[in-house]
């Protein structure tokens, strides 16, 4: 790829602990002209005065302040004062590995609207990397063929805003949507996704994202993943069919994954959510006939048998009110 300017947009909240690794793994190796945006999501804490002070040090880096508003909101903050070609997202607690920019800088002059790369998760304990398919270029979503999955659903390296570049004139008026809690990164990309003729895959694998926290999705008791996934399914559709991709197997498993991700919360997870939520969102989870199906087979498997069996009671039985119970009932005295 031709040097041009990379655009790297860290949204940053109570970020004091971390914000400085993401920044230095960012800029190590990074080119003159790359613009560094800092933007500090309205932090309590003194996260705004390390976003000033680390762009007092750097004139690459820039600090732009906002109220309060989300990931999404201060990714759009950042990504209206973008100038770059390209825009890279990085979250503050994550980590840009050794590399990138020699890599990109060996990529010929492009046209391609993403340029994707491969992910290490912290929660892995077998530190396994997740990376895209062969390295090269593929023209529209049809031509990663059986590897679509992977990358939409098993990896999500489609799916976040990481790891990969944006071809910042692609983006255009797009705009995270605000409104969301959750899933608003998802749609982002789908309708991105939507704009884009060609991606680049490299090979390599340059982003280190530390998913262990409290405030990792995997970590924390939420009930809106079904309710979010409701809401990027018309978008996902609509990119599929748009590429000549039958929706129908796709939408199964997003549909299907986030009742197990969310089954997988409510069970496995502590946090301050009522009765009366925690039954009505496993009775839609065991309305599903596919979600049930999935979380039997999953159950069936699971190798503490005598721990699972109360759960196995409550699915095979469709008893949402038993699992509502059962699940405060564990978390109270275990």
């Amino acid at each position: 790829m031709n040097p041009c300017k990379t655009s790297i947009i860290i949204p940053c909240y109570k970020a004091v602990s971390t914000l400085r690794r993401a920044v230095e793994s960012a800029l190590e190796g990074a080119p003159a002209d790359v613009e560094l945006l800092l933007v500090d999501d309205g932090s309590p804490d003194a996260t705004g005065a390390l976003c000033d002070e680390l762009a007092a040090g750097d004139a690459r880096i820039t600090a732009l302040h906002r109220p309060n508003g989300g990931a999404g909101a201060a990714r759009n903050t950042g990504l209206d004062a973008a100038r770059g070609d390209w825009v890279l997202f990085l979250d503050a607690d994550d980590e840009l590995l050794p590399g990138l920019w020699q890599a990109l800088a060996a990529l010929p002059s492009t046209d391609e609207d993403l340029i994707l790369f491969g992910l290490l998760r912290a929660s892995d304990p077998q530190h396994e990397v997740v990376a895209p398919v062969a390295e090269g270029r593929y023209e529209g979503l049809a031509a990663l063929q059986d590897s679509l999955p992977f990358l939409l659903f098993d990896s999500g390296l489609l799916a976040a805003p990481y790891p990969k570049l944006f071809r910042r004139s692609t983006i255009g008026a797009l705009r995270f949507e605000e409104s969301l809690k959750i899933n608003e990164d998802v749609l982002f990309n789908i309708l991105f996704l939507q704009k884009t003729t060609a991606i680049y895959c490299l090979r390599g694998v340059y982003y280190k994202q530390n998913d262990v926290g409290d405030g990792s999705l995997s970590r924390s008791l939420r009930g809106d993943l079904l309710d979010a996934e409701t809401v990027t399914r018309p978008a996902l559709e609509q990119l599929l069919r748009q590429n000549g991709l039958d929706p129908a197997p796709y939408l199964h498993t997003s549909r299907v994954r986030a009742a197990l991700n969310q089954y997988g919360l409510l069970t496995g997870c502590h946090g301050a959510m009522p009765f009366g939520q925690r039954r009505a969102l496993f009775a839609r989870i065991l309305a599903d006939r596919d979600a049930r199906a999935a979380l039997t087979d999953r159950l069936h498997r699971d190798p503490n048998r005598l721990l699972a069996v109360p759960y196995r009671i409550g699915v095979t039985c469709r008893w949402p009110g038993f699992l509502a119970a059962y699940t405060l009932a564990k978390q109270r005295f275990l």
